[in-house]
């Protein structure tokens, strides 16, 4: 066949399967989706904000999901973080009498417990998703013109809008419990663009390798619970021994959680020289992942 009648099929080919690919996602509002690229490796991050559209309906459409059916529906994102925090409150300050800081307030510990679970939970929500996402989408998987990248990142922001109603209920907890919020709370988006990266780069390398490594699904949950301990979620930083602070700087979730408890609940800006070495860690990992992904996308197919 002439290399120009073959170009030519190859386009109808595309043509023909783009509204199959994007039927799945429609819905009653016209959504404009835009042309589609062949997801080449070189293809830079950025590419993304041209498909936001496209994430958006995915994400409103795992969101909505998620609670269909059960009975108090999207009401639950705000009942759980309250009752996590009527939890560790009952359990931390009035049963074990856990105290932090010199005015011995048995609601520093509750407080200070949730800070650290937040950012913790969207990350574990997100990299637990990530392992096995491609491999049940194989339909999509299948579409060469549907853009794979976007579904890590759908879990990654569907993740970040379970925890926001959670960081309401912090701010109301620290109102009720310290008569204030600490304006450096300006800061905390500064802390959840880092944080974003950070996910969203181990996402995208989780979900490549998930589908050559059928383990790394279990893998991940021992993964998780040894880095959450190695993390100063339930106990502080000062509680390390002098000859493991070191790991502190190697673990960008030790940095990510101690800055929320500074602007949260300290009233401190972030800690600005670990804020720099986290968020350094975090864009490196996030267009490496980013890249590592589009290398090696085009072999899902057949791996599944």
């Amino acid at each position: 066949m002439p290399v120009k009648e073959e170009q030519a099929a190859s386009t109808a080919l595309k043509e023909r399967q783009r509204p199959a690919v994007m039927s799945e996602y429609a819905s009653s509002r016209p959504v404009r989706i835009v042309e589609l690229s062949d997801g080449s490796p070189s293809e830079p991050p950025e590419g993304l904000w041209a498909r936001r559209e496209l994430i958006g309906l995915m994400v409103k459409r795992e969101f909505s999901g998620k609670y269909r059916g059960s009975l108090l529906g999207t009401l639950w994102p705000v009942i759980n973080p309250i009752g996590h925090l009527i939890l560790y409150t009952f359990l931390f300050c009035v049963v074990l009498k856990v105290r932090l800081g010199n005015d011995g307030s048995m609601s520093n510990f509750a407080l200070y417990l949730m800070a650290g679970l937040l950012p913790w939970s969207c990350l574990s929500d997100s990299l637990s998703r990530s392992t096995t996402v491609i491999l049940e989408s194989p339909n999509l998987v299948k579409r060469a013109v549907f853009p794979l990248e976007i579904l890590p990142l759908v879990g990654v922001i569907s993740a970040v809008l379970n925890e926001l109603p959670a960081l309401g209920i912090l701010f109301v907890a620290t109102i009720i419990f310290f008569h204030q919020v600490h304006v450096t709370a300006l800061f905390l988006p500064l802390i959840l663009v880092s944080q974003v990266l950070f996910v969203s780069g181990l996402s995208w390398w989780l979900a490549s390798l998930g589908v050559y490594i059928r383990d790394f699904r279990h893998v991940m949950t021992l993964a998780l619970s040894a880095w959450m301990y190695a993390t100063p979620i339930v106990y502080p930083p000062t509680a390390l021994p002098a000859n493991l602070q070191f790991m502190l700087w190697l673990n960008p979730m030790a940095g990510i959680v101690g800055d929320y408890r500074h602007v949260l609940l300290d009233g401190r800006p972030p800690d600005w020289k670990m804020y720099a070495v986290y968020t350094t860690v975090a864009l490196v990992i996030c267009l490496a992942g980013h890249r590592f992904f589009m290398n090696t996308k085009k072999s899902f197919a057949d791996v599944m």
